[in-house]
């Protein structure tokens, strides 16, 4: 109360022409956000975007440069990587996004762990293959990251934070005292899971029309909550709690499946 008493009271004692450029920016930037609301194609989701396709190729572009100078490689020739390349094929076919030039690379890591880049490039660390049970789950994690490619997530997520730390700086000239954590806790974090929530569902649906059973991304998001178990931090990871991620997993699947019954059982043998 005291910091909203302490405004109050600054606003009160500012001179008229100040609070006019303070009004008048409000404004403009106001505008400025209505103007870059879009509907996300995918799910008919209303967003914030300030960044063009552009400008996030060109950060997907630097951060691929990186990645490979940094990074130790799987060569095309390991079944690793071509499993991930049998997988990226069906990822190119299913999804038929010309902007996308999708590439797949397997980084030789102990981390299960993958990634795709603005722009299509995506990542398979070496590590995940030990907790995967056949090319039905590598396809629900690869299929997964490409939908977070697809929806443009990452220049949401900079979108997203531009917009709220704006308004921070704007309501609290100060706010460098609020807490970071407190940040993240109360927006970052439950924005993020959204977005996977939002990746898991998009993932599903692709990875079903290329023949993938879609059961693989229960059993996979299973097999890595029995990793998190042990980590101290899992509440604040940007992924919702496995069971959680399951359970939603679940109530799309089986209503993506009660839609097309009929012609995965022609086109598919789940």
């Amino acid at each position: 109360m005291s910091k909203v008493r302490h405004w109050r009271e600054d606003w009160q004692r500012m001179p008229p022409y100040l609070k006019a450029v303070v009004v008048g920016s409000a404004t403009i930037g106001g505008l400025y956000v209505v103007n870059h609301v879009e509907t996300m194609p995918l799910t008919n989701r209303r967003r914030i975007m300030f960044l063009s396709p552009e400008h996030e190729e060109r950060l997907g572009e630097q951060a691929y440069r990186e990645i490979l100078s940094s990074s130790r490689l799987l060569p095309p020739s390991h079944p690793m990587s071509r499993a991930v390349t049998r997988v990226g094929h069906k990822i190119a076919q299913e999804t038929n996004a010309p902007f996308m030039k999708w590439t797949f690379h397997v980084i030789e890591a102990k981390e299960p762990n993958a990634f795709c880049l603005p722009g299509g490039k995506v990542f398979v660390h070496s590590g995940l293959f030990k907790v995967l049970r056949n090319e039905d789950a590598l396809a629900a994690v690869m299929f997964h990251e490409a939908a977070h490619g697809l929806a443009r997530h990452g220049a949401e997520k900079i979108s997203f934070s531009l917009l709220v730390y704006g308004l921070l700086a704007l309501i609290f000239p100060d706010y460098g005292q609020i807490s970071d954590l407190m940040v993240k806790l109360a927006v970052d974090l439950p924005f993020s899971r959204k977005l996977e929530l939002e990746a898991d569902s998009i993932g599903l649906r692709l990875m079903a029309q290329a023949c993938y059973d879609p059961r693989a991304s229960i059993q996979m998001n299973t097999s890595l909550g029995q990793l998190d178990k042990g980590s101290q931090f899992k509440y604040f990871s940007t992924h919702p709690p496995s069971a959680e991620r399951v359970q939603a997993l679940r109530s799309v699947g089986l209503l993506f499946l009660s839609r097309v019954r009929l012609e995965f059982l022609r086109l598919c043998d789940f």
